[in-house]
């Protein structure tokens, strides 16, 4: 073994897709694509084995020998292009014969579980809904912009690197998410806040992942009709003959990963369904049917991959490792970010690491907001305002804490101390 896959096996080091090399024309399987959309630059060996979807062995030795062919590399290290490599597209793995052009489009009954009903009936600001005019008036500007590029419902540029489009995707989420209203009365905002939150998961995660990326970009370049905004492809129009062509090639190429993804979602294999259901959309964006059922499909895998990284944050909790573990939680919260349990962990860590007040105040609130009547919130809300000398504001959340739970002996003794100031 070389020098780079020692350090890759010692999973100190962070791998990044080698300069000029195209992930999307090697013949991967879903699960191996998936796997090499995690390597963003910044996530080391170790945890791509643990979140890549693959059984840890099957991962460690993918990512081994794509370091050993050149098609990842680390830190300056050049390029060397992969054994075969070509600039065609690539095969989508294994999966059932190629349907003639006529009979390209799916089977929607047989699509994985989704629905989408009649044109929602326009929204009017109701004062007498558990939600304020401002925000009913956001989700109505939002949801207006639905049928816009990704970019455009992300609000970044075409050009935006992988942290604007999580960060964007972050601030969104955690805005938007139905959670963020539970238990409120808020009518038709909910349905349209529903369909506001899956085009946003459905934008980040094609997005956010180089392959499907570039592979959606290269769809809305060669298909005038997918991005009428856009111009042209920088090398000018191909014939009509060829661009139909191609055009046909990518819609057997996008029902094929997609059938493979509806073998993967019966079988329960959310990772799996997730990458070639992504896929598919990338090749063939315009088919709706392919996006019914996406963000159910996304919501389960994401379910699994957030659990594998609480369970490391838990491990450097363990080992008394408060900047890690508040990395992790934090990482959670993108896929989480309105669970309470994890918003109340990553601001109690936050406080604990001292760096970012701001942050352990903001996610200490979003737990508040989802469960208002709990009292440690209230208290742990209360100690980060003390601790940014805001004496009104901790004082009263730490009483809130109180009224809520009269024997909450942590917050008695807060109070205490903040009437000492």
């Amino acid at each position: 073994m070389n020098a780079r896959a020692d350090r890759a096996a010692a999973g100190e080091s962070v791998p990044r897709l080698a300069p000029g090399c195209d992930p999307t024309s090697l013949p991967l399987t879903p699960a191996e694509a998936y796997l090499l959309t995690r390597v963003d630059g910044s996530t080391p060996f170790s945890q791509l084995i643990q979140i890549g979807g693959l059984p840890p062995e099957e991962a460690e030795q993918c990512l081994q020998s794509w370091l050993e062919a050149g098609v990842l590399v680390v830190g300056d290290a050049p390029c060397a292009p992969p054994p075969g490599a070509d600039t065609s597209a690539p095969d989508p793995p294994p999966g059932p014969e190629a349907v003639p052009e006529a009979e390209a489009e799916p089977d929607r009954e047989s699509a994985p579980p989704g629905e989408s009903g009649p044109p929602e009936p326009p929204l009017e600001i109701d004062p007498a809904l558990e939600i304020a005019a401002e925000d009913q008036q956001r989700i109505i500007d939002f949801g207006s912009r639905l049928e816009r590029s990704y970019y455009d419902v992300l609000g970044v540029a075409p050009g935006a690197d992988a942290k604007a489009i999580k960060r964007a995707y972050f601030k969104l989420s955690r805005e938007f998410h139905p959670d963020r209203y539970f238990r409120r009365e808020i009518g038709p905002y909910e349905a349209r806040l529903h369909r506001i939150f899956k085009k946003i998961v459905e934008a980040y995660e094609l997005l956010s992942d180089p392959a499907t990326r570039a592979e959606l970009d290269r769809s809305l370049a060669e298909d005038p009709q997918a991005a009428p905004s856009r111009k042209r492809h920088a090398r000018g129009p191909r014939p009509f003959g060829v661009m139909a062509k191609m055009l046909r090639e990518r819609k057997k190429k996008a029902k094929r990963f997609y059938e493979a993804g509806k073998a993967a979602f019966k079988a329960e294999r959310w990772l799996e369904a997730s990458a070639s259901v992504r896929l598919a959309i990338a090749f063939d964006p315009q088919n709706e049917a392919y996006k019914e059922g996406f963000s159910e499909v996304v919501v389960k895998a994401n379910a699994i991959r957030s659990a594998q990284i609480l369970t490391e944050a838990e491990a450097a909790l363990d080992m008394r490792r408060p900047d890690e573990a508040l990395a992790l939680y934090e990482e959670a919260l993108h896929l989480r970010p309105h669970d309470p349990e994890v918003n109340h962990t990553a601001a109690r860590l936050a406080l604990v690491v001292g760096t970012d007040l701001r942050k352990a105040k903001e996610y200490a609130a979003t737990a508040c907001e989802v469960e208002p009547d709990k009292a440690s919130h209230h208290r742990l809300l209360g100690q980060i305002y003390k601790a940014a000398n805001l004496t009104a504001n901790a004082r009263r959340e730490i009483e809130t804490a109180l009224r809520l739970d009269p024997k909450d002996k942590e917050a008695k003794a807060e109070l205490k101390r903040l009437k000492r100031w």
